[in-house]
């Protein structure tokens, strides 16, 4: 079972309301995460032609490109750092996507 299943069944057996929005917000956050690890990361990994590293801690993934140099992407969060203009972006997946042509 994954981590946000587990978590929408955790949130379904507390009583309080706003316990339960708490633990619904970790589980949507996991569900980003996990839909990213297994649909897009591969797609990614096959386009960019450098190594994509992670950082377990930060839980985010970075890697470079020759267009754009080096991006950090948060799935979590859904922001992605383009690092050479310093240069925020929300919704990171959706620019990822249409970037890349990961679909």
């Amino acid at each position: 079972m994954k981590k946000s299943e587990e978590l929408r069944i955790e949130a379904g057996s507390v009583e309080s309301d706003s316990k339960a929005y708490g633990i619904l917000t970790k589980a949507m956050r996991e569900k980003r995460e996990e839909r990213f690890i297994e649909k897009y990361l591969p797609k990614l990994k096959e386009m960019v032609k450098s190594t994509i590293y992670v950082d377990p801690v930060k839980r985010s993934y970075l890697f470079d490109t020759e267009k754009y140099g080096r991006i950090i992407f948060y799935p979590k969060a859904n922001n992605l750092l383009i690092c050479k203009r310093n240069k925020w972006i929300k919704p990171g997946l959706q620019w990822l996507i249409q970037n890349f042509k990961l679909k």
